[in-house]
């Protein structure tokens, strides 16, 4: 009796299962492709002032943040046991039709490096949708509210 190279029908049917399951898994991942979560509203101005927490603890200084919010200027400054000085300064981009609504001319956030801050609060409005960003004085940690 000779014996046939080649796969038998029971093998070909075992392959075309798993490919078939493997189709099911990835097809939805496939069909969301490029379609990531769109940054929510206020989720900038919340990046920032945690990105402005986080240094204050890392170099364990203080870390004051004035905000403009007609222009989104801020300026960063560092008071620490070594001096004071000039952190960084820049415009924030806001997302698409996002504008910052308050009554005081500048926004002031000062972090501490044990992590508790002094903070404003502001209204971040953008294409019908708003959230109220605010910091807990407590940790220190930047979140906005939908309103």
């Amino acid at each position: 009796m000779k014996s046939r190279s080649g796969f038998t029908l029971l093998e070909m049917g075992i392959v075309l299962a798993i490919m078939a399951v493997s189709a099911m898994l990835v097809a939805p991942a496939l069909a969301r492709m490029g379609q990531g979560k769109p940054p929510g509203v206020g989720e900038d101005v919340v990046k920032l002032l945690n990105d402005a927490r986080k240094i204050a603890i890392e170099r364990n200084e203080t870390v004051t943040l004035r905000l403009d919010p007609t222009s989104g200027r801020y300026r960063a400054d560092t008071v620490g046991i070594t001096g004071s000085g000039m952190l960084g300064e820049g415009t924030m981009t806001l997302g698409a039709q996002e504008t910052l609504v308050t009554d005081l001319p500048r926004l002031v956030y000062v972090f501490h490096p044990t992590g508790s801050a002094f903070a404003d609060t502001v209204l971040v409005r953008g294409a019908g949708a708003s959230a109220l960003v605010s910091v807990d004085p407590w940790n220190g940690v930047a979140y906005a509210a939908a309103r």
